[in-house]
């Protein structure tokens, strides 16, 4: 199973400090997203971390940044894709394989699946359970559901398929047996994290979910 961990949409104390400590334990792919940051300020985020670090860092908006950083990759989500002219989501996937980066997206439902085109290396499908973050955000879906999605997408899609919504390391096993090829997290990393003071609590978090993903007898 593979794992990523998204950032949450708003700026926290001592942010960078421990988003640096996640990816020093181990963790390889962080999503940064920050809706309401404008490019120069997405910019200085960054710019706070590593070149090695920043390596491992997908970006949720302002993808030019792509060409002053070196990132891990790009993520289109569902509202950006439905927004977005097929001219337009084309130019930057193929810039983005030009660079190396990968791509990703996000679905929730039918028919954000249906305007899905090919290409993408992984898609975060959700809510797969309830929502740490966001309080009542629960699925109206059943787990049958969600299981004939993921085979939907990796078949007629081609893409691997990540669980987001509710994730904590006890779900894991249950996730691969499923069909899932990865978690996403949120809440489960930062809830009550409040600054540096709680960079140790942050530290058992992810080492908890790696090894949760590197146990399970799929990965």
């Amino acid at each position: 199973m593979k794992l990523t961990v998204c950032s949450v949409h708003k700026a926290i104390p001592d942010e960078q400090l421990l988003v640096q400590e996640l990816l020093n334990c181990g963790l390889e792919t962080f999503h940064l997203r920050k809706p309401s940051y404008s490019k120069e300020e997405l910019r200085n985020w960054l710019e706070q971390l590593t070149d090695r670090e920043r390596q491992k860092v997908v970006i949720h908006s302002h993808w030019s940044l792509s060409e002053s950083f070196s990132l891990k990759g790009l993520h289109f989500g569902a509202g950006i894709i439905k927004q977005m002219s097929s001219e337009e989501l084309n130019l930057w996937m193929n810039l983005a394989k030009e660079r190396q980066l990968t791509i990703s997206s996000s679905v929730h439902h039918q028919e954000e699946m249906d305007r899905l085109p090919k290409g993408f290396n992984y898609v975060w499908l959700s809510p797969v359970f309830e929502s740490i973050s966001k309080q009542e955000y629960t699925s109206i879906y059943s787990a049958t559901q969600f299981n004939d999605w993921v085979k939907e997408l990796q078949e007629q899609k081609q893409t691997a398929v990540y669980a987001l919504g509710g994730i904590e390391f006890n779900h894991m096993q249950e996730l691969s047996q499923r069909g899932f090829d990865g978690a996403a997290v949120l809440g489960s990393v930062w809830s009550n994290i409040n600054g540096r003071q709680d960079r140790e609590l942050i530290k058992q978090r992810i080492q908890k979910l790696i090894v949760a993903c590197k146990t399970d007898p799929t990965s």
